[in-house]
C-alpha cells in the first residue's frame, strides 16, 4: 500500500508512463507479443532498439500491468496490454500516440492556460490546433484515426437512441466523415440528410458518396456564419466541446434561427458527471483547456449554453455508450 506521499509521487511521474506507452505503441510491441512471450533481445533486434533501454521501458510498463515479465528479460502480453493490439476493437493506441505528441508538449505550459484561461497550443506551435493540423497532414491523419477510435460505436449508439420518426430532414452540422449521418439515415429512410462541414471535409466525404444512403446531400460552409436552412433537426456530435461558450452559442443560435418552428437541436456529447470519481472526460476537458480552447461541460452548463442561444433543454437521452444526446427546442 502506497503512503500519501508515494501516491503523489506516482501521480507526479505519470508522464513517464504515458510516454512509455507511446513508445511501446509506436513500436507495435503488443502485436509482436500476440503469439506468446518473447525475449527483450529479440524485440530490440526486431524494432532496431537498444536492448537494455527497451528492457527498462518494458519493465516500467510491466509494473503498470501492461506487460508481464515471465522470467529474466522475457515478456508476455497481459489482458490490459492486449487493448493495444492494432486489431483490438476500440483500441486506444492511436489516441495514446496522438496525445503524447503535440498535446504533451503543449501541457508543459499548463500554467499559462490556468492563469489566462487560454490554450497554450498556439503559444508553443505558433498556430491554433486545427490550423496547425491543416498544415501537417500526417499529424492530421493520426488525429482523425484517434477520434474515430475514441468514438467507436458512438455513432450507432446515438442513431439507435434517438427517435426521428416525426421529422423529415436532418442536418449533421460539422459532420466530418459523415458516419453519424449515414447511421441515422440507414435507420430512418424517410429522412433526407445534409452533411454540412468545411469545404475540405465535405469534399472528402463526397468522394465516397457511393457509400452514403441515397437521400444524402453535401453542403460546404462555415457554421460560425450560417447553416443550411429549413430542416427540422440539427445534430452536432462532438462539435460544441471544441469551442468556448461564446463560439458555441454562435453555432447554436445559427441553428435556432433557421430551423422549422417545431424543430430540434440535438447535441451529442459526453457530459461531465457530478462528484469526485475518476472519469476520462475530466482528462479530456483538461486537454481542451490546453490544446483547443474548448470545454467539456456538465448538464447544467449545457442548459445555460442553450438558454443563451435562445433554446431550451427538453431532455437528456442516454445511449449505450459514454455519450448522451441533449435535445433542445426554441425557448
Amino acid at each position: 500500500m502506497y503512503s500519501p506521499s508515494q501516491q503523489l509521487i506516482h501521480l507526479g511521474l505519470g508522464f513517464m508512463v504515458s510516454q512509455a506507452l507511446r513508445v511501446a505503441t509506436d513500436l507495435n510491441v503488443a502485436d509482436r507479443l500476440v503469439a506468446g512471450e518473447r525475449s527483450v533481445d529479440d524485440l530490440a533486434e526486431e524494432t532496431h532498439c537498444h536492448c537494455d533501454a527497451l528492457y527498462r521501458i518494458m519493465r516500467l510498463l510491466a509494473a503498470e500491468g501492461v506487460f508481464s515479465e515471465t522470467s529474466a528479460r522475457r515478456f508476455q502480453l497481459t489482458e490490459l496490454g492486449a487493448a493495444l493490439l492494432s486489431d483490438a476493437p476500440s483500441s486506444p493506441r492511436d489516441l495514446i500516440r496522438m496525445m503524447n505528441r503535440e498535446p504533451y508538449l503543449a501541457f508543459a505550459q499548463l500554467t499559462h492556460s490556468v492563469q489566462t484561461g487560454l490554450p497554450t497550443f498556439e503559444t508553443v506551435f505558433g498556430k491554433p490546433r486545427f490550423d496547425w493540423l491543416a498544415d501537417h497532414p500526417d499529424a492530421a491523419s493520426l488525429f482523425q484515426q484517434a477520434m474515430i477510435a475514441l468514438s467507436q460505436g458512438a455513432n450507432e449508439a446515438v442513431a439507435e437512441a434517438c427517435d426521428f420518426g416525426a421529422f423529415s430532414q436532418i442536418v449533421d452540422v460539422g459532420g466530418g466523415h459523415g458516419q453519424l449521418l449515414s447511421e441515422i439515415l440507414k435507420r430512418h429512410p424517410h429522412l433526407s440528410g445534409i452533411l454540412f462541414d468545411l469545404p475540405a471535409g465535405v469534399e472528402a466525404a463526397r468522394a465516397d458518396a457511393a457509400s452514403f444512403p441515397p437521400q444524402t446531400s453535401f453542403v460546404a460552409g462555415n457554421f460560425f456564419n450560417a447553416v443550411p436552412a429549413g430542416a427540422d433537426v440539427y445534430i452536432m456530435k462532438k462539435v460544441i466541446h471544441d469551442w468556448n461558450d461564446e463560439q458555441a452559442v454562435r453555432i447554436l443560435r445559427n441553428c435556432r434561427e433557421v430551423m422549422k418552428p417545431h424543430g430540434r437541436v440535438l447535441i451529442a456529447e459526453t457530459i461531465i458527471p457530478p462528484g469526485n470519481e475518476r472519469n476520462t472526460i475530466k482528462l479530456i476537458d483538461a486537454n481542451m483547456l490546453v490544446v483547443t480552447g474548448g470545454v467539456e461541460r456538465t448538464e447544467s452548463e449545457f442548459a445555460a449554453l442553450l438558454a443563451a442561444a435562445g433554446l431550451r433543454l427538453e431532455r437528456v437521452i442516454s445511449t449505450a455508450r459514454a455519450i448522451s444526446v441533449l435535445e433542445a427546442s426554441r425557448a
